[in-house]
């Protein structure tokens, strides 16, 4: 019998593996999509801060301002009144670890931006407006392509 459940342990925690495997390289190509689109679009003067993603920016966004409990996944930063900080989610993440890190990366003097990508944007809205007061909360949501209109 033991080893019955052994073998369904063992199968079970492969696949739990397999989605979060799945899940984060979603996460990281939504990521490489908005690196890629507000990387064109930046000032020559910006910084840009990535993470989870190898890519030639500026820094790493635990140099970034925004944030003490948690780290973002990109953020750009050089303007004189404002700038970005961004949470990358895929549709199965919009849940209250996504809300902690939008909260703790509120900050003045920069726009908090929900990407998702952009076939669940309408969900991310739908999200942001359930679980916060979309009025104030002074956050963003948007796909990978259309971030660079934040600039």
């Amino acid at each position: 019998m033991s080893t019955g459940l052994a073998i369904v342990g063992t199968i079970a925690a492969g696949y739990v593996l397999d989605q979060l495997s799945q899940s984060n390289k979603d996460h990281d190509d939504v990521l490489e999509d908005t690196y890629q689109a507000v990387s064109q679009a930046a000032a020559a003067d910006s910084s840009l801060y990535v993470d989870h993603i190898d890519v030639d920016a500026a820094g790493n966004p635990r140099s970034a301002t925004p944030g003490t409990d948690h780290v973002p996944d990109l953020v750009l930063t050089g303007f004189a009144d404002n700038s970005i900080v961004v949470e990358i989610e895929t549709g199965d993440s919009l849940n209250g670890d996504a809300l902690d890190q939008l909260e703790d990366f509120s900050k003045p003097g920069y726009t908090r931006a929900l990407v998702v990508p952009d076939s669940v944007v309408d969900d991310g809205i739908q999200f942001i407006e359930e679980y916060t007061d979309a009025a104030t909360a002074n956050i963003v949501v948007c796909g990978p392509s259309d971030t660079p209109k934040l600039l």
